[in-house]
Order: structure tokens, then sequence, then C-alpha cells
């Protein structure tokens, strides 16, 4: 007769494999809906919005989504301090210097500062805040990342202007807030369906009264299928479901093994530029995507 704890083995088992494979699907599906990120914001800023008009639709439609979720759960389990700090780092912080970044720097800089940087930064955040190891396979993709990340810069400094310069800083930025997203909302464990209405919600109660004050709005000087497309993209998908799914897959997998799917977000995004948006990258740039992709690649089979 089978004891309880051999019995209970491929159980476990199963339900480990199951949270996992639940984790990469999550993390392929970030993948598609941050380079669309990328390409939707540069196409919104092609057009009369503004950079406020972009976040108003983000964060409201996103709060709005969300909201039954946090008024269900409310702020239990969670303090007001961390809750604050989650918004911040996962709603105006991030989003904030995204836009900046998009709408100074080409899209295939938003890729690789901005997505291409936070495996590297999260690795950095999640090693200060622990005794935690990386293996030899994944400190050589994070440095495999580091090379395609400095290639990059090198061709921004090389052949660039002030204003595309201070826009990959803004991506920089960006890039820290998320990666202190990713760190923090492992460290809280809370639902991702929670964590995500805590972002989302608090974002919008804080941006919206702002931008209501704010002159120079747009949204009424845009037709209705540019700002369709926005609402949709930057407010549903971006605003509610990649912090969603992102908070998932951190749940499922860590904040680290998270991050390392948004390395591959530079490849997809520079291909899709190039067709969509006319972007041609340098032969550095495209060098410097390459071997970030690269880069993850080695990571992911550490594990």
């Amino acid at each position: 007769m089978k004891s309880t704890a051999g019995g209970g083995a491929p159980i476990a088992q199963q339900s480990d494999r199951r949270t996992r494979i639940i984790g990469i699907a999550c993390g392929i599906t970030i993948i598609f809906l941050f380079s669309g990120f990328t390409l939707v914001s540069r196409l919104g800023f092609a057009t009369s919005l503004q950079l406020i008009d972009i976040a108003a639709l983000r964060f409201l439609i996103g709060g709005l989504l969300l909201l039954p979720v946090l008024l269900r759960h409310g702020f239990s389990g969670i303090r007001a301090r961390d809750a604050a700090a989650l918004a911040f780092f996962g709603g105006l912080g991030f989003a904030l210097c995204a836009y900046t970044g998009f709408m100074l720097a080409p899209a295939s800089h938003g890729a690789v500062l901005l997505h291409g940087t936070i495996p590297l930064f999260t690795f950095l955040l999640a090693w200060s805040m622990s005794s935690a190891k990386a293996s030899g396979r994944r400190m050589i993709g994070l440095f495999a990342i580091l090379l395609g990340i400095a290639a990059m810069a090198w061709d921004s400094v090389s052949a660039s202007t002030q204003r595309q310069l201070l826009g990959d800083g803004a991506l920089l930025l960006a890039s820290v807030c998320w990666s202190a997203y990713g760190v923090l909302a492992r460290r809280q464990g809370l639902a991702p369906a929670h964590t995500a209405s805590i972002v989302a919600v608090l974002s919008m109660c804080c941006f919206l009264p702002i931008y209501l004050m704010l002159p120079g709005k747009s949204i009424f000087l845009a037709s209705w299928q540019e700002v369709l497309l926005q609402a949709v993209f930057q407010g549903v998908l971006i605003g509610a479901v990649s912090i969603f799914v992102y908070s998932r897959a951190v749940a499922s997998l860590g904040a680290v093994d998270t991050a390392l799917f948004t390395a591959a977000v530079p490849c997809v995004t520079t291909i899709a530029a190039f067709f969509m948006l006319g972007e041609v990258p340098s032969p550095l740039a495209l060098c410097g995507v390459l071997i970030v992709t690269a880069g993850m690649a080695i990571s992911m089979k550490s594990q």
C-alpha cells in the first residue's frame, strides 16, 4: 500500500509543472504585449495625441477595468507604503518614463534600452535584496545582454541628438521602475489580480486629477480611430492585461526568470518597426538586438 507522502509526490510534481507552464505562457504573452506597447505608443505620437492623452487613456481604462477587483480585496495583506511603491514602479513611474522615451527615441531604442535591460536590472535588484547566487551560465547570458545594451548605447551616442539621448535616459529609468515592480510584487506575494488592481487603480486616482488640470490636451482633436486604437491597446492590453499577466508570471517563475522573457522584445520590435514604422536599424543597433536576444536564450537555458 502506497504511503500518503509517496502518493502525494507525483501530484506535487504535476502541480509544479502546471505552474511553470502557466508562467512560461504568461512570459511569451508578455513578449508580444511589450513589443506592441513600443510600436503602438510610437504610432500614437505620430498622431495629434500627446503624451498626457495616451497616459490618461492607459490609466483611466486600466483603472476602471480593475476597480472591481480592488473593491473586492481592498488593501488587505499590504501596507500603504508598499501599495504606493507598487503603483509608482508598475504604473505612474514606469509609464510616464516609457512614454517620454518612446516620444524622443526610435522604437528600436525603446525595445533594447527599456525591455532589453529589464533582466539585468531585475537580477541586480533581486541580488541586492537576497543572498541568492546566479549560475555561471546565467551570468554569461546577463553579460551578453549587457554587451548588447552597450552596443545600442554606443550607436545612440555616436549619432544622436540631445533629444534622443534624453529619450534613452527616460527608457532606462522606465526599465528600473518595472524591474523594481517585479521584485516588489514577488516579495509581497499577493494574488496577481490583486496586485494589478492596486497598480491600475492607484495610478488612475493619482494621474487623472492632474490630467484634468493640465493644458494642451489633444484627445478631442484626434480621430476616433486613433483614440480607439490607443484606448484598446494602452488601456485594456497594457493598463490592465499586461500588469496582470506579468504579475502572474512572477508568481509562477519568480521576478528574475520572468524578466528574461523581456529580452526577446527587442528582436520582435525591431523587425515589426521595420515593416510598420519604416525604421531601419543601423548595423551596430541590429548587432545589439541580436546579442541581447542571445543573452536571453543563454540565461533561459541555465534553468
